[in-house]
């Protein structure tokens, strides 16, 4: 298709759909990802869960920094047949219900992601080329849409175990089933928006990922990586594919598609998705889903990426009419500063984020609030998908300018402090864990540091929940955690990403 590669024409775009008109927080806490500073919406009976009065404080937070869709996925553990009946998910859609309120009177839009077809705790992908699965799937749907029918958004997603290859499945299994279920929903949601996930290489995992002999498409995390298998023929079907289909999905379906077919969004070679997004452009909207800008989903620290967030950013806004897109976390009460950028990223491209982040704690701490920012950046030493750089700091600078940080936070009386801006939770609170990491990297950057004792400090601090919870399929805050202790130890001797998803 020669049209593919033209260069887009910002005079053509509708000024309704402009660039930064949708943004949108993903707030992903699903049970492979709890931490102390994410929800715990599945087990009421465990920490970290919330109260309605935190979930209102956060939305509150999130409009005033200037979100106006809030997502959350809502993940296979409930996504079974009669889920709605059991305690806990009824607890869950109380909770939701609860966001949905306090959104709207915010003025902000609640979008539900779900994977089109993978159901339950082990993640197993239901295939649609199976009349009886296929009937299970709809089902499933259908179930949700009835249980929150004030939902304003449904993210139909290819997938988190990399979807179905069983019984002739492809990419374009994945389009027909996006189609019919677009349709269920908004026949029975008439004012609903859909929006379909081109996530991965593209169409995650659809009709390439692999499995043992017997296998029956529950998540194997020793497969994952034939997930993201990037064949130029199988991208070239699939999206012409897409482009044929789009007039069967309901009318202002949006697709959301990144700059590249890989996990970092990069349009390199027969990755490249521009040109692809901006021929969907012509008849939908469109949106970027890359959240590896702001957090990823591994190491659990405060975060400072926004050189590249910012970037990116204005990659978009030149690249197609890109609409908006998406701002992730999986630390909401930890990474504020984060949130805040990314909204501002979406608001103006061209800000100045480091201004941008004095400003933001001036009003948080008061007005030497801004004299920590120089430090923050160091908390990225620690190579993580989806932020690469490689400080040039020493050991022995980073000990120090770790306990100097620490110092500036110890110094800080809040008592009698007004901050001029909301945030959930206090800043204090925020704070306090601030100063925790700092002192808590000051003391893996001795020079005899006690490892062990340090990754229980961590650990309990962090990850307390696990005590209390089955190794889940998708390990990830093990090998987060190892992969933090074994960077100290030999100290940048491995600049690797942490392995999971992304190895």
């Amino acid at each position: 298709m020669a049209s593919i590669h033209t260069k887009w024409n910002k005079s053509n775009m509708d000024e309704s759909n402009s660039f930064g008109s949708r943004r949108i927080i993903y707030n992903n806490f699903t049970e492979h990802l709890l931490n102390a500073y994410n929800p715990n919406m599945t087990y009421p009976d465990l920490p970290y869960t919330w109260s309605d009065e935190d979930w209102r404080s956060e939305i509150k937070m999130l409009a005033g920094f200037g979100f106006n869709v809030f997502s959350f996925w809502l993940a296979p553990r409930l996504f079974f047949p009669n889920a709605v009946q059991q305690p806990f998910v009824k607890r869950y859609i109380s909770q939701i219900r609860t966001i949905l309120d306090e959104a709207h009177a915010n003025n902000m839009k609640v979008e539900a992601l779900l994977c089109v077809a993978t159901m339950g705790d082990e993640w197993q992908t239901l295939c649609p080329n199976c009349p009886e699965q296929l009937k299970t799937i709809l089902n499933l749907w259908e179930m949700w849409a009835d249980t929150l029918p004030d939902m304003d958004i449904w993210h139909i997603f290819p997938g988190d175990p990399g979807a179905c290859s069983l019984n002739g499945c492809t990419a374009n299994t994945f389009i027909d089933l996006s189609c019919q279920v677009a349709n269920l929903i908004t026949k029975k949601l008439p004012n609903a928006e859909i929006t379909v996930n081109t996530w991965g290489p593209p169409i995650f995992g659809w009709g390439i990922i692999e499995g043992p002999k017997g296998w029956n498409g529950e998540f194997l995390q020793d497969y994952q990586v034939s997930a993201w298998k990037h064949i130029p023929e199988r991208t070239n079907e699939c999206m012409t594919y897409l482009l044929k289909k789009l007039p069967d999905f309901p009318k202002g379906t949006c697709i959301a598609i990144n700059l590249g077919f890989n996990p970092d969004s990069k349009p390199e070679g027969t990755m490249d998705a521009r040109g692809w997004a901006r021929e969907i452009a012509k008849t939908n909207p469109i949106q970027t889903w890359d959240f590896s800008l702001t957090e990823g989903e591994n190491c659990i620290t405060p975060h400072f990426r926004f050189e590249r967030l910012f970037q990116q950013r204005k990659r978009e806004r030149e690249s197609a009419p890109y609409r908006g897109g998406i701002c992730y976390t999986m630390t909401p009460l930890l990474n504020i500063l984060s949130l805040y950028e990314a909204a501002h990223s979406f608001l103006n491209p061209d800000d100045d984020y480091m201004q941008l982040a004095k400003d933001f704690y001036n009003k948080v701490f008061g007005e030497n609030g801004s004299q920590i920012v120089e430090d923050l950046p160091l908390f990225e030493v620690i190579p993580d998908w989806g932020h690469y750089a490689d400080l040039d700091i020493s050991k022995q600078d980073f000990n120090r300018r770790m306990k100097l940080l620490a110092g500036k936070l110890s110094s800080m009386d809040l008592r009698d402090f007004t901050p001029q801006i909301h945030i959930h939770p206090s800043p204090e609170y925020h704070r306090k864990e601030l100063l925790f990491f700092a002192n808590f990297m000051a003391a893996m950057s001795e020079s005899s540091p006690d490892f062990n004792a340090l990754s229980k400090q961590y650990k309990k601090h962090v990850y307390e929940i696990y005590e209390y919870l089955p190794s889940h399929v998708d390990p990830r805050p093990d090998l987060a955690m190892n992969k933090m202790i074994t960077f100290f130890k030999n100290w940048k001797e491995d600049s690797s990403p942490t392995p999971g998803k992304w190895a």
